[in-house]
């Protein structure tokens, strides 16, 4: 190993390390959820049916705006659990997973939810 490699091979060695532990935490968090949902699924469910609930009455006041972030963030985040659940926790630490997420969920998820909220809106 020459001295003007030293540099070079401790840099690799510390992006590599970085890349390791973010894995590792994904897969952690991604475990946590797993067994987390596996032990309180009915409460979850009850929880999820109850802001939607809440949040579809406001929306019958004039409130629209919860119900659509509600469904919103339910679509998002149910399509990356399915993902999650496909493809493993490590596909979230990929550059192109994050580009697909802006270019294509994002924008898939709201035209979804507005599309929907055009379809219950009382006119």
């Amino acid at each position: 190993m020459s001295s003007s490699d030293f540099p070079k091979q401790i840099v690799n060695l510390f992006f590599g390390a970085i890349e390791k532990g973010t894995l590792q935490a994904y897969h952690m968090l991604w475990d946590t959820l797993i067994y987390f949902l596996s032990k309180h699924l009915i409460a979850v469910m009850v929880l999820l049916f109850t802001i939607l609930v809440v949040s579809f009455f406001k929306a019958m006041k004039g409130r629209w705006g919860s119900l659509g972030s509600f469904l919103y963030n339910i679509f998002y985040f149910g399509i990356l659990f399915v993902i999650g659940l496909i493809c493993g926790p490590e596909v979230f630490t990929g550059d192109v997973f994050n580009v697909v997420c802006a270019v294509i969920l994002y924008p898939l998820c709201y035209i979804a939810v507005g599309m929907i909220i055009d379809k219950i809106r009382v006119r």
